[in-house]
């Protein structure tokens, strides 16, 4: 076994070879380039905004209750006639039973229209309203919207204004509507549902704790520091400079995905996370994707309910020294070949490209057959592993090959908790010059199943792996 000292010469030639995908690959520092991404399409987005006139209308019949989200204040010097003001519903931020209790306590029963607005500036506003729409909606209210414009377009249109606090009596316990029992499962899920949804087909978790998402695909600190498996960081507020236009959203939409050329599909569904449910990014996000004619959910508890007795799988981004610390504890210079016995680590490439030069200690697993013979892999090297304790460490070729990314939500449906997300491979590992190992390239296993070739540019999930 010798160190492939070698591979860091190949490192920087490889900056000028193609990568055109070809067989016959010259290095483990190559893999298939992606096909172009898919066109955003299109899609018809549902009645949210409504205007002035419309309202009135609503109003006149008694099928419209405006719901004021300005502040307390705000309210007491002016607000749309008969509106509600929407603090005391804000309380009720990750308890259904007791957020129904409080717009039951406005006097709403869930018949009627609800229609928020604001002064009609700002983006604070906007986040204040899209927080109430989603906590209406999960609440059973199926007639919820915004007035396009706010207060200000009604003042302009020459609609009166009430003044003084809210008078509006409770909502009998008895009155009909008033809404029980559970939501329809159409706006919330809980931690159960995305658990068992982990890396289903045209089901896409986006994460929106951190500030930012993805700036040219660089991990937010939030999210690289844990996340649910398989989720993407996604900050709805990329999202305003579309706001109202459909279109507009679902093309910014369509550039989302875990690398270049390889965005998510609009015809997802897509579950939204944050720390918990008073983030306001959550409403934010959802209303957005729901302007857009896109399957939206929320999942309220959020991470801290995900992570909550630590007993449901986790994802951890790690850098090349955090890997490097982790296997110098057994192996100092790196330049042993034995499996540490605190973690696990797969080489998720090809078998051809692990024998030029794979990290100490690995273990050869082609993400092909990663589902089919990762637990007789780990048996092998690391026997009696507790897969609820002992982490698991998966990398590629570099960031630009998801394979890592893919695997890390199959082993968190096989039962492990720790997943690390080595995202940067072997490039990172070689820029931050530590060493590659070769080994002899291993006869085929009898034992291991025949695997159908994959489409260039296919998706896992999808109908084949990605590269």
């Amino acid at each position: 076994m010798k160190t492939a000292g070698w591979s860091l010469a190949i490192f920087f030639l490889s900056g000028m070879m193609p990568l055109n995908g070809q067989e016959g690959q010259v290095s483990p520092l190559q893999w298939p380039i992606p096909k172009p991404g898919r066109e955003a399409g299109t899609a018809a987005a549902p009645e949210i905004l409504i205007g002035v006139r419309e309202l009135a209308g609503l109003r006149k019949g008694g099928l419209a209750v405006p719901l004021d989200v300005r502040g307390a204040a705000l309210y007491e010097g002016g607000h749309l006639p008969g509106a509600v003001p929407a603090g005391p519903a804000e309380e009720g931020a990750g308890e259904l039973d007791r957020l129904r209790s409080l717009l039951a306590g406005l006097g709403l029963t869930g018949k009627e229209t609800v229609v928020l607005y604001g002064g009609g500036e700002g983006d604070e506003e906007l986040e204040a309203m899209a927080r109430l729409f989603w906590r209406l909606r999960w609440a059973g209210f199926t007639g919820v919207r915004i007035l396009d414009g706010g207060l200000a377009a009604w003042r302009a249109a020459g609609g009166s204004l009430e003044t003084g606090p809210f008078r509006r009596s409770p909502a009998p316990a008895d009155a009909p509507g008033l809404l029980h029992g559970p939501p329809g499962g159409t706006v919330a899920v809980d931690a159960a549902w995305v658990a068992e949804s982990l890396g289903q087909a045209g089901i896409e978790l986006l994460d929106v704790r951190d500030t930012r998402g993805w700036e040219r695909w660089e991990a937010p600190p939030t999210f690289a520091a844990g996340h649910i498996p398989k989720a993407l960081p996604f900050d709805p507020r990329a999202l305003l400079s579309a706001w109202p236009d459909p279109a507009g959203i679902r093309r910014r939409l369509g550039t989302l995905g875990p690398r270049a050329g390889d965005p998510v599909r609009l015809d997802s569904t897509f579950i939204l996370y944050a720390e918990d449910a008073n983030d306001p990014r959550l409403g934010l996000a959802y209303l957005l994707l729901t302007r857009a004619g896109l399957d939206a959910r929320v999942f309220p508890g959020g991470w801290r309910e995900w992570t909550a007795g630590g007993t449901r799988p986790t994802t951890r981004i790690v850098s090349a020294a955090d890997l490097a610390t982790l296997l110098k504890r057994e192996n100092p210079g790196l330049d042993r070949d034995r499996p540490a016995s605190g973690l696990i680590l797969f080489d998720l490439r090809e078998e051809r490209d692990f024998a030029i030069g794979h990290l100490p200690g690995a273990g050869s697993l082609p993400f092909s057959l990663f589902v089919q013979i990762l637990e007789k892999r780990v048996e092998e090297g690391w026997p009696g592993a507790d897969r609820t304790r002992l982490p698991l460490a998966l990398y590629c070729y570099g960031p630009e090959c998801i394979r890592s990314w893919e695997a890390g939500a199959q082993a968190a449906r096989l039962g492990f908790r720790n997943v690390l997300w080595f995202r940067g491979g072997i490039r990172e590992w070689l820029a931050a010059g530590y060493p590659l190992l070769d080994s002899p390239l291993p006869k085929a296993s009898p034992s291991a199943p025949a695997v159908p070739a994959v489409p260039e540019g296919a998706s896992p999930g999808r109908g084949a792996a990605r590269p």
